[in-house]
């Protein structure tokens, strides 16, 4: 993996998210989730992943910084046309 900072951590009561990046991974996700956005917008169901090297991926860094803190290898983001997200999609 490059030198890029980009981590998703849990911290230790699993009931907050905290994101840390540096400038140009930080732009890169910013990028990545307006894509999503657009593709939303024109009524597509896009997605995109983002992973640590040992999960397959290079988007995400593998070392974290919180010390207490839980890595999250696999970021999974879903795009969807209206704020009902999956609703009129799911199957009855």
């Amino acid at each position: 993996m490059d030198n890029h900072l980009l981590t998703f951590e849990l911290d230790k009561e699993s009931e907050q998210i905290f994101i840390h990046g540096d400038p140009a991974r930080l732009e890169y996700f910013a990028n990545a989730l307006l894509k999503l956005a657009a593709q939303a917008k024109k009524g597509e169901l896009p997605h995109d992943h983002f992973m640590t090297e040992e999960w397959g991926g290079y988007e995400l860094s593998s070392e974290p910084l919180a010390e207490d803190g839980k890595l999250i290898n696999h970021v999974k983001v879903y795009g969807w046309p209206t704020a009902e997200g999956a609703k009129p999609h799911e199957e009855t």
